[in-house]
């Protein structure tokens, strides 16, 4: 199982390695490729709040 990373728009670790294997090559192409810290609630949807 896969870590998830984002999690407003449950996003995970092998989702944003995927997107760099296929050429992401920024934070703007990871966010771009699958949706990644896009909707600003991660914090507040983290289990921990953090």
């Amino acid at each position: 199982m896969s870590n998830l990373i984002c999690y407003c728009s449950n996003v995970t670790e092998q989702e944003i390695v995927g997107a760099i294997d296929n050429g992401a090559k920024s934070l703007s192409d990871i966010k771009d490729m699958t949706g990644a810290c896009t909707l600003g609630r991660c914090k507040e949807l983290h289990p921990k709040g953090t």
